[in-house]
């Protein structure tokens, strides 16, 4: 980012935007951030300013990202690139983020934006009836200001990894062919049969090889648990899903971390094979 443009500091409490030059803070977690991909945000926000630091600080985080101030500008900017969430934020002088989101919904810009992508409100006021109203009008989830940077990277995030488990289509990794539209699994030639929750795990595995997912992740993201819940539960269906892709060859693909959690292994293969999604 350069010494002269607007920077979200990275820090507690809410949103902070400073005119540079200023100091760019880590997160108060520490945290970093997994990008699925090079997932495509699209950022539509009347204030130029705010709309120029959330798309600063999401490409830092590896996104690749859209800017809008005016809808209008919708289907130029979309053209050519495939949308997988769009943050909303304060009207611009041609209506409403919310109006925007309506319209969305009902395929105004379509087809250079899907009227079924993932929508994240930011509540300028933070009221319960402002929440609600951004629900009604078809976001999938509203943040609610002030807030700070580290809780909307994490709903992106969320919010894309959903986008993309929820796309049918395939994945392969290796000899591993998943088919999320037919809910059907291969390994080489050889069937994997596996019971809901022991694909819907894989499937998750999956879309980031390699990655280490923690427990507790797995827990939320899978199981739908929204505290820790007993650790017993997935390890039980994670043994049985290491058993059922043995049986068909895949012996040792998915691996435990000690005290961390489970990841899809890339040694599996010898050496580093990225997953692809048809």
């Amino acid at each position: 980012m350069s010494a002269t443009s607007t920077e979200i500091v990275r820090a507690p409490g809410a949103l902070h935007v400073n005119p540079a030059p200023s100091t760019r803070f880590p997160d108060a977690l520490g945290a970093t951030s997994t990008v699925i991909g090079s997932a495509a945000v699209l950022v539509l926000y009347g204030e130029e300013h705010v709309n120029l630091a959330l798309a600063d600080e999401l490409a830092l985080d590896g996104y690749e990202v859209r800017r809008a101030s005016d809808p209008a500008m919708l289907r130029t900017v979309c053209g050519g690139c495939e949308v997988e969430l769009v943050i909303f934020g304060r009207a611009s002088r041609r209506g409403s983020g919310l109006d925007v989101l309506r319209r969305l919904r009902a395929g105004a810009f379509a087809p250079e934006v899907k009227p079924g992508l993932r929508a994240l409100w930011m509540s300028p006021n933070g009221d319960l009836g402002d929440v609600l109203r951004g629900f009604e009008a078809g976001a999938d989830d509203v943040l609610r200001a002030p807030f700070a940077y580290p809780e909307l990277r994490a709903r992106v995030q969320a919010l894309v990894r959903r986008s993309i488990t929820d796309t049918p289509g395939v994945i392969e990794y290796g000899a591993l062919r998943i088919d999320t539209a037919a809910h059907e699994v291969t390994f080489g030639t050889t069937p994997v049969g596996l019971r809901r929750l022991e694909y819907a795990l894989l499937v998750h595995l999956a879309r980031d090889p390699g990655r280490v997912y923690t427990k507790d992740e797995l827990l939320r993201e899978v199981w739908g648990f929204r505290s820790a819940g007993s650790t017993r539960t997935l390890d039980s269906h994670a043994s049985r899903l290491r058993r059922a892709l043995a049986r068909a060859g895949a012996e040792g693909w998915v691996r435990a971390t000690r005290g961390v959690g489970y990841r899809l292994a890339p040694d599996a293969l010898g050496a580093r094979t990225e997953a692809r999604v048809a």
